[in-house]
């Protein structure tokens, strides 16, 4: 972790240096004109301008010349260590995952575009480094973001290979990950997201098969031009709006507060979901699990999935030994809402404060199944194989372990499980959860 940092820090000097370099450049070229009738000067100021100009190509990523980029560096940190897929006759659908693009993507991220076009001409050190100022991030995502390096489906279908040796995936739910079009009505800012997973599957069939955008219920019966568009994809099963909320200001929320599954506005929204015939995905802290306890037995109709095992906090100022026997009581209290799934990911994340990501090196899925285990088992045994979802949180969870490691892992956990029960949680309950299959 400390070596990371300190080459964040040396990243971040690369920036500076690199800004003073074109603004130096532009002052050189400024005071040559002026002083053209020195020469002394003149020579002086000229070479300067060219040791500038060369510390600012320096900066620049090969891809500005029409070169194969650099590596990220949560790309070169995986090329250390990959896996066969163990049991690759059972077939995924991987319930799951994110694309995004920030050069192209509105993802309503507080930098102009113009800036982010900037930033992406840098070495993806650079850009790296320049994307992890604020704590909150490196704390909730690592210090070796995901969020950075452009992800869509090329990508994904490359991690889904890993060494050619992967995991058989049959499918795919494409589940929102942030995207806010400037300049249009509220609700309608989240739509093209589903465009955009839509054309994705175009292109590469066999993945986005499910898309879950993202749909603002607390606007409440404003909401329903949204849900109006996304009826007229075939595609979209169903919404995702977060209630994840915490008063620790070095963990990243979702956009809501602590009482959001409770306010009447949100659950006006939420009372439209039925009339379309939409699922609610969800993704919380294990502290907003009982308000989605509340929500589920309220609206018994709709059916509902709490995305990655409810995540129970234990980094910054949570205690996995204090959060765990909470985050039980809540889940089993959950477990009596027949209408809800739980997805079983997002364990790869920093929220639970395994602390994979910080290593030198990635796991093996031996490790990460040992670590794994009494959290996988205990969501199983409290909500049964009928109620649980595999999923793999790509390219989240990347920040701790490859594709195939990933499910190599889960796969190991639930090795004693028959042939039938694996199927479910690896496939059936997927497809069934978003309506492919029938019950």
């Amino acid at each position: 972790s400390s070596r990371v940092q300190k080459s964040t820090k040396r990243c971040c000097a690369e920036v500076m240096e690199s800004v003073a370099t074109v603004v130096g450049t532009l002052v050189a070229s400024g005071t040559y004109s002026a002083t053209s009738r020195h020469r002394l000067l003149s020579a002086l100021i000229a070479g300067a301008s060219v040791a500038t100009l060369v510390k600012l190509f320096r900066s620049l990523s090969r891809s500005v010349f029409g070169l194969k980029r650099e590596p990220f560096p949560l790309e070169e940190w995986h090329t250390q260590y990959e896996e066969d897929a163990v049991d690759p006759d059972i077939a995924i659908f991987d319930a799951h995952h994110h694309l995004w693009d920030p050069r192209i993507h509105d993802k309503g991220w507080p930098v102009h575009p113009f800036m982010l076009k900037v930033l992406y001409m840098l070495k993806p050190s650079i850009s790296n480094g320049m994307m992890m100022q604020d704590p909150k991030i490196t704390n909730s995502f690592g210090l070796r973001l995901p969020v950075v390096i452009p992800y869509m489906g090329a990508e994904l279908l490359a991690d889904i290979k890993g060494n050619g040796r992967g995991h058989k995936v049959v499918g795919t739910a494409y589940i929102e990950c942030g995207w806010k079009t400037p300049g249009v009505e509220e609700c309608m800012a989240s739509v093209r997201e589903a465009d955009m997973a839509a054309e994705v599957n175009q292109q590469y069939p066999n993945i986005c098969n499910v898309i879950i955008p993202h749909a603002d219920l607390r606007l409440g019966s404003a909401v329903e031009p949204a849900l109006q568009y996304y009826s007229k994809i075939p595609l979209v099963k169903g919404i995702r709006h977060a209630l994840a909320w915490s008063a620790d200001p070095l963990i990243c929320c979702g956009p809501c507060d602590q009482n959001t599954a409770y306010d009447p506005k949100f659950r006006e929204g939420f009372a439209l979901l039925s009339k379309y015939g939409f699922s609610y995905d969800c993704w919380l802290f294990h502290e907003q699990v009982d308000g989605l306890a509340d929500l589920a037995s309220s609206f018994p109709d709709t059916t509902v999935i709490c995305d990655h095992i409810g995540f129970p906090l234990g980094l910054s100022s949570y205690r996995m030994e204090e959060t765990l026997p909470k985050w039980k009581a809540s889940m089993q209290a959950l477990a009596k809402c027949p209408n809800v799934f739980v997805k079983i990911g997002g364990l790869g994340m920093r929220f639970a404060g395994f602390g994979f990501d910080e290593r030198p090196a990635p796991p093996s899925s031996d490790e990460l199944a040992e670590v794994w285990r009494p959290f996988v088992l205990f969501v199983v045994e409290t909500f049964g194989v009928d109620r649980c979802i595999m999923e793999s949180n790509f390219a989240m969870d990347k920040v701790s372990c490859s594709y195939t490691v990933l499910f190599n892992a889960l796969k190991k956990v639930v090795r004693s499980y028959t042939q039938e029960d694996k199927r479910k949680l690896f496939e059936l309950n997927a497809k069934r959860a978003y309506r492919i299959l029938a019950s």
